[in-house]
């Protein structure tokens, strides 16, 4: 019992890894956990999945320092800013925002959108809310806002035709439209934002850094990986750095966050 005991308190604690709200807990669990048991196998460091049952709650736990790594960009309003680093992005092209309607919409610009419902994810989304809202304003139109948890939630709400419109961003459109067979129109397309990064905290010593770091950007190159990629439909990772996320920062301030 003794030495079952001194091997169970040697155990490394796990690193709490966050995730921000973009689909149901069932999906981001199908996504993240096999993605963080390949980075542990690889650099020996255990990391274990956690997130709020809210994009509100999610930022919160952000906010008190719960996680010790992080995939979200909400770091980056005033409030949270300046604690997490940036150290690699989700690969592949920037992601858009895009509004939505059904390709069979009479709906064509955005003045065609002037008093009608358009679901969001969620009023703290990022790509889906605050590029919008600022892009709404400047063309003088008002919606009617309706927010469906997340963005799976946003679009089988257009799917199911309970609004006239949605937003999401340009990479989660493409792989529902894919998977829900959602034929559609775009609206609205915004300037192009670096894909969400991970980020960590200053505590996570530097050589759990690095290692991570190199294990991140390297998923994408390693033999080990490819069957995951290919399962997942993932690019893997690529270096990022703070500044890239500038123009995030920018439309935050702009809308007061």
């Amino acid at each position: 019992m003794a030495l079952a005991a001194q091997v169970h308190a040697a155990e490394p604690r796990p690193l709490v890894f966050g995730v921000l709200n973009q689909q149901s807990p069932v999906l981001t669990a199908e996504r993240w956990n096999p993605i963080l048991q390949y980075l542990s196998q690889v650099t020996g460091i255990p990391l274990q999945l956690r997130m709020g049952r809210t994009v509100q709650e999610t930022d919160a736990m952000m906010g008190r320092g719960e996680f010790d790594l992080a995939y979200t960009n909400h770091n980056f309003q005033t409030e949270f800013d300046g604690v997490y680093k940036v150290i690699a992005r989700w690969g592949g092209d920037p992601i858009r925002c895009v509004i939505v309607v059904p390709a069979g919409s009479p709906l064509k610009t955005m003045k065609d959108l002037q008093g009608k419902r358009l679901a969001f994810p969620s009023a703290d989304a990022f790509i889906a809310y605050a590029v919008p809202k600022v892009a709404l304003l400047s063309a003088a139109v008002k919606v009617e806002e309706v927010f469906a948890g997340n963005q799976e939630g946003a679009l089988a709400q257009l799917k199911a035709q309970q609004v006239e419109g949605a937003v999401v961003n340009s990479r989660f459109l493409v792989q529902y439209a894919q998977r829900e067979n959602l034929s559609y129109r775009e609206i609205f397309v915004s300037e192009a934002y670096a894909e969400l990064p991970i980020i960590v905290h200053p505590r996570v010593p530097k050589g759990q850094v690095d290692a991570l770091r190199r294990a991140l950007i390297g998923m994408q190159h390693d033999p080990r990986a490819t069957p995951l990629l290919l399962k997942l439909k993932f690019p893997g990772f690529e270096p990022a750095v703070d500044r890239e996320y500038d123009n995030v920062r920018r439309i935050y301030r702009v809308i007061g966050e």
